[in-house]
């Protein structure tokens, strides 16, 4: 159970990074002007790629934590 639960939250938290950080951290969308080009919050992009990184890791969290119900199966 805490191995299902560990990987979820990562993996929701790398989620949720991504979508807050793309959609309304980065540049406004619809704008032609090469002023409004710049993103909102200067490490925007960074946030994206650690969600993502966040988001990956979940799949590490999930070998690497043992799971408590099939413990003793071969």
């Amino acid at each position: 159970m805490r191995r299902r639960t560990l990987t979820l939250l990562c993996l929701l938290t790398g989620l949720g990074l991504i979508v807050v950080s793309y959609f309304f951290l980065t540049a406004p969308w619809g704008s032609d002007r090469v002023g409004n080009s710049n993103p909102r919050l200067e490490y925007a992009p960074l946030l994206t790629v650690l969600g993502v990184i966040l988001t990956f890791a979940s799949a590490v969290v999930y070998e690497l934590l043992p799971d408590k119900d099939k413990s003793g199966e071969p």
